[in-house]
């Protein structure tokens, strides 16, 4: 009587036995983190906390926007601070939550892009033209240079009241606009004349090298009269109080072990009071407490996760072990 059970044919010589480094790339994808941890740790990526330096900073931008395009007289600010202190941070969260009105439009009304180094202005143009969509941004540097005039009138017609120029310390470094040693860069002379042109108020975001502006560049700096500061936390109350309100905006997890002061201060040493290196290591707090199956934080996740953010190799002292 015959067998009439299926069966699978799954051996043969002429298949391969498991490759080894297969197996090694199968087993660090497995190691990678999960859908739901990444949806978690999105949050606390997402979360802003106004600190006094923001909150000041955000007034300064509220103003500089209502003036921008009213009146002939230009306004402006310079904002210095190391990198990673929330300058950057802080002009997303401006430009979030701008109202919305006929008086402008919502996605042009604030306009910001980042300054490479050593600039050319047609480098600039071409960065604002892509901030505002406008289609035809590829050239020369000398067609982007004469194509300033497309950009001046592009900025009319979408509202624009404010422009955000982030690492603005390049422009104090870019080619001097004539052979003169006293002469102002390309860069200043160029948002010179923007500003005069189109009524806009101008930030420049940078690094303490932005206070040579005055010197660098006087008749710029004559139009631009705001200095602000974003400096990194000192480990004192306000840092406490910061950690502790960034913990209570995570809904999705216990954050409890961060809020005491103590820990606070673990997460000051751990950061240097560096927001950015401070977001960075709470997110991968919470990326392994959830790939853990924990719902709180405690030492042992903030140990892991100060070595996976700065390396085992790294010269800092982690502070949860």
């Amino acid at each position: 009587m015959k067998n009439n059970t299926n069966k699978v044919f799954d051996q043969s010589t002429q298949l391969d036995a498991p490759d080894e480094e297969q197996l090694a790339l199968e087993a660090r994808r497995l190691n990678t983190y999960s859908v739901s941890a990444l949806r978690v740790a999105a949050e606390a990526d997402r979360a802003f906390v106004l600190f006094p330096e923001a909150v000041q900073t955000l007034k300064a931008l509220d103003r500089l926007f209502q003036l921008g395009t009213e009146f002939s007289t230009p306004h402006g600010m310079y904002l210095v601070g190391p990198t990673g202190s929330g300058k950057t941070a802080t002009f997303k969260y401006f430009r979030a939550s701008l109202p919305q009105s006929a008086l402008f439009s919502h996605d042009f009304a604030a306009i910001g892009m980042r300054v490479q180094s050593r600039p050319r202005v047609g480098h600039v143009v071409q960065g604002l033209l892509n901030a505002l969509k406008y289609p035809f941004t590829s050239g020369s540097g000398k067609q982007l240079y004469l194509r300033r005039f497309v950009l001046f009138e592009a900025l009319k017609s979408s509202r624009t009241r404010l422009i955000w120029l982030d690492e603005a310390q390049h422009l104090l470094f870019s080619r001097r606009a004539s052979a003169g040693g006293d002469s102002e860069t390309e860069g200043t002379e160029f948002l010179r004349e923007l500003v005069d042109e189109c009524n806009i108020s101008l930030v420049l975001s940078g690094t303490s090298e932005l206070d040579a502006l005055p010197d660098a560049a006087p008749h710029l700096a004559s139009r631009i009269s705001i200095r602000e500061e974003m400096k990194n936390f000192a480990s004192d109350a306000t840092w406490v109080g910061f950690v502790r309100a960034f913990a209570k905006q995570c809904q999705s997890i216990d954050l409890t072990y961060v809020q005491a002061p103590d820990i606070a201060m673990r997460l000051h040493l751990a950061t240097g009071g560096n927001l950015r290196a401070f977001k960075r290591l709470m997110t991968e707090a919470i990326l392994i407490a959830c790939d853990a199956g924990q719902c709180a934080a405690n030492q042992e996740i903030f140990s892991s996760a100060f070595q996976r953010v700065f390396g085992r190799a790294t010269m800092r002292s982690n502070p949860f072990v």
